[in-house]
């Protein structure tokens, strides 16, 4: 039997975490198909990405510039993907998210 397993928010919320999600995965051969969402807070001072992003998308609207909160979301990616030694091309993917942002703004 396949399964399909979701994490999110704190589950996934730095590197560490990650780490834990991969024990949970790898503890069940069944567990075939994974999906995530955002990352949550992992601290007191920290913020969840979805929140940032609603906010990048206020700013957008009221053509005040994100690129701060942004930038916050890029940061907190970046730090999960060095701390975890990733070779994926984040810096990429997060220059087709802006350009899509500001030119396509969709909520969904």
């Amino acid at each position: 039997m396949s399964k399909a397993v979701k994490f999110g928010g704190s589950s996934v919320a730095n590197s560490e975490q990650f780490k834990k999600v991969k024990q949970i995965i790898l503890a069940d051969p069944d567990r075939k198909y994974v999906v995530t969402s955002a990352c949550g807070k992992s601290g007191q001072e920290d913020h969840k990405v979805t929140d940032l992003l609603y906010l990048c998308a206020a700013h957008i609207t009221y053509d005040v510039s994100y690129e701060s909160i942004f930038q916050s979301i890029v940061d907190k990616y970046m730090e999960i993907k060095r701390s975890l030694g990733l070779k994926i091309d984040l810096a990429g993917e997060f220059a087709k998210i802006r350009q899509n942002m500001a030119r396509n703004l969709n909520l969904d």
